[in-house]
């Protein structure tokens, strides 16, 4: 018999290699956590592995990381042209021994995304644009695609003049230096007490795709895992 969708898709995870870096959110009653730690393998139908995160990655993770506590998990499938795999599943066990690792329940169903040129990701990523004549504002981009960014600062100035203006991109990566981007202003929008800058970047769109598999761009927005 061919396989449905739900079999294909369960079978990516497969595609996850060993020491891949992953997304993971922890829901809370309240609130969520992210953070990064590494795929460490699966057994299938039986349960999911990664590294238990780092202090310098998560404080306090014992206090989010227990049995029963409910993950969404992402990961860009390299061998897929740049998909993104997400699943949510609870926490089996963590193990402490040999070494510290998160076993989850094999999940029952994944979802894909492509990360193609046209799909715009909603994020709130810190950031500032600087233009050539040197003035530079902070702000966040509001949204990233394989070409560019929806990049808003806090102002009530008319700055429609600065649509065609050459720019830069500026991003602190971590607290590990500066990331810089280069591009050009294609459409500015007004707001209330905010301007958006719709910004086109030089970068190539492998570059891109690279820049935010690094962040880890939220993706839960686009689909609600259910």
């Amino acid at each position: 018999m061919p396989k449905t969708k739900l079999q294909l898709n369960l079978e990516k995870l497969g595609k996850i290699t060993a020491g891949t870096l992953v997304d993971v959110e922890i829901l809370t009653p309240t609130d969520s956590k992210r953070v990064k730690t590494e795929f460490v393998g699966l057994l299938n139908n039986r349960f999911i592995v990664l590294n238990y995160p780092s202090v310098r990655r998560l404080h306090n993770a014992g206090e989010y990381l227990k049995d029963g506590v409910v993950l969404i998990i992402r990961a860009v499938l390299e061998s897929g042209g740049g998909q993104v795999i997400a699943f949510r599943q609870q926490v089996m066990s963590v193990a402490s021994h040999p070494a510290r690792l998160i076993f989850l329940n094999f999940p029952t169903q994944v979802q894909l995304f492509s990360l193609r040129s046209h799909t715009r990701i909603p994020t709130l990523l810190p950031a500032e644009i600087k233009l050539s004549d040197e003035r530079q504002w902070l702000g966040v981009i509001k949204d990233i695609s394989a070409t560019g960014v929806m990049f808003e600062i806090k102002s009530k100035e008319d700055l429609s003049s600065l649509k065609n203006t050459q720019c830069n991109i500026l991003l602190d990566k971590e607290n590990k230096g500066m990331r810089e981007f280069s591009g050009q202003i294609c459409s500015v929008r007004s707001l209330a007490t905010q301007v958006q800058f719709g910004v086109q970047l030089h970068a190539s769109e492998d570059e891109m795709k690279k820049f935010m598999k690094d962040h880890f761009i939220d993706l839960s927005v686009l689909e609600p895992l259910v």
